[in-house]
């Protein structure tokens, strides 16, 4: 296996597990936030695209 295969792999496990993180997360953050019901899931759906954008864009800065 060559090594960007490797490499592809153990990125994708990893975002794996930061997903389930992030949801999981956002869930208990989420606990006090008066909703519920659709406007959970578009609430938590939201809250999950902002904190990806702010990782990529802190990533990207950062890593220049």
């Amino acid at each position: 296996m060559s090594k960007m295969k490797e490499l592809d792999e153990i990125a994708e496990g990893i975002a794996d597990v930061t997903e389930e993180l992030m949801n999981d997360s956002i869930d208990w953050q989420l606990g006090d936030f008066d909703q519920d019901g659709d406007d959970f899931d578009a609430i938590h759906s939201y809250v999950m695209s902002r904190a990806i954008e702010y990782l990529y864009k802190n990533n990207t800065i950062t890593n220049r």
